[in-house]
């Protein structure tokens, strides 16, 4: 990957882009398409980050252009991002945050009958990563789709966020007006209390 011009925005530590990947839930899969343009699908996916890099798990009907692309070229680009946007009310000089993740690696897809412990991890991440209810998966009941994994060594994932996150608390989006100290700290919870 080149190296980021914004050194003060990169997050390096994979703990810290693990908890930034729980603030998405769609992420976009780019791949090669045949006129030389790139084709890219928003997906709702799964993923495990540790110190070896990232594994994004996709789902995925076993014919299609997206699956015709990967097969031919099974080289990808998967971009993680969530914008938050606070025209009125600038932060430090900013009206707006943002956090992003983008990652390079290789796709490679199981069938439920050929591979059923993979099938499954990329079953439930793709539903948990994404707040949903897990549907029930045995090897007798398999769903008539493909797991794709791509697999993203640590080396070709980059995030960043406008803000420096330096821990786990400065992961989440701010709610800006109490970081101004226009609400109290507890405004959230006060406002659902007196619902």
């Amino acid at each position: 990957m080149s190296t980021m011009r914004r050194k003060e925005r990169e997050v390096t530590d994979p703990k810290l882009i693990a908890e930034m990947l729980k603030v998405f839930d769609q992420c976009v899969v780019c791949m090669f398409d045949e006129d030389g343009y790139p084709y890219a699908v928003p997906m709702s996916p799964g993923w495990e980050m540790d110190e070896n890099g990232l594994k994004v798990y996709i789902h995925c009907a076993p014919a299609g252009h997206k699956m015709e692309l990967m097969r031919k070229n099974p080289h990808v680009c998967v971009v993680f991002s969530a914008f938050q946007d606070f025209p009125e009310t600038p932060y430090k000089g900013h009206k707006h945050d943002y956090r992003s993740i983008i990652a390079k690696g290789t796709v490679t897809f199981y069938d439920g009958h050929d591979n059923y412990d993979i099938y499954k991890r990329g079953h439930t991440l793709t539903h948990t990563c994404n707040h949903r209810p897990e549907h029930a998966l045995s090897p007798d009941r398999i769903p008539p789709m493909l797991i794709g994994v791509i697999d993203c060594p640590r080396d070709q994932v980059t995030a960043k966020a406008e803000f420096p996150v330096k821990s786990v608390e400065d992961v989440p989006f701010r709610d800006i007006r109490i970081i101004r100290g226009e609400v109290p700290e507890d405004f959230h919870e006060e406002l659902i209390k007196n619902m």
